[in-house]
């Protein structure tokens, strides 16, 4: 065998070992940008893209105390990314559960866990996906919808279960908006 052939059959076979490394991290960070053209028909658009470089600069103006600054900045430095997708309409249907079920089709993949479902007789539901490998969550998602809502978070990176909680207590990764906060107001 000629060396030219080696070196391709090592970068091959290197490529090959690879792959699902890529397609673990890929899966982690959900594809929302389908969800995108909902902000033209909605009142209220959120759409947040931040990743490690933003997050970093996000934790320098959380109002926290010294320790739980230290473990915020800690928690974000392993962050790879936070996105949200939040559509507020006027009126009923301006959304499909085609919308969501394209979301939750890339959450059946393999690690991903619902360990949260709950839902009301008015067409509302809250879920909540973890996906998990080494001891740690490497992602946390949250869909949440309402006949006039819907609203996904991605968060991408590993944390420990503590760490949710702050992350929660700070920037509000559990719920979404208006919505969820009008949820826990009744």
């Amino acid at each position: 065998m000629t060396n030219k052939r080696i070196a391709l059959s090592l970068m091959v076979l290197l490529c090959a070992m690879l792959l699902p490394f890529a397609v673990a991290a890929q899966q982690e960070k959900l594809q929302l940008d389908h969800l995108n053209r909902l902000a033209s028909r909605a009142i209220e658009a959120v759409e947040v893209n931040l990743d490690q470089t933003a997050l970093q600069a996000l934790t320098k103006l959380a109002f926290l105390s010294e320790r739980d600054r230290t473990m915020l900045s800690d928690t974000t430095s392993r962050l790879k990314g936070v996105y949200v997708r939040e559509y507020e309409f006027e009126r009923e249907g301006e959304y499909t559960p085609d919308d969501i079920e394209a979301v939750r089709t890339q959450l059946r993949a393999p690690g991903w866990a619902r360990i949260v479902q709950v839902g009301d007789r008015n067409g509302s539901a809250d879920e909540v996906y973890l996906k998990q490998g080494n001891g740690e969550v490497d992602a946390y998602t949250v869909i949440s919808t309402a006949p006039k809502n819907i609203c996904v978070i991605n968060v991408v990176g590993p944390l420990k279960l503590d760490e949710i909680g702050l992350l929660d207590r700070e920037f509000g990764i559990s719920h979404c908006g208006k919505h969820g906060e009008r949820r826990r107001s009744k």
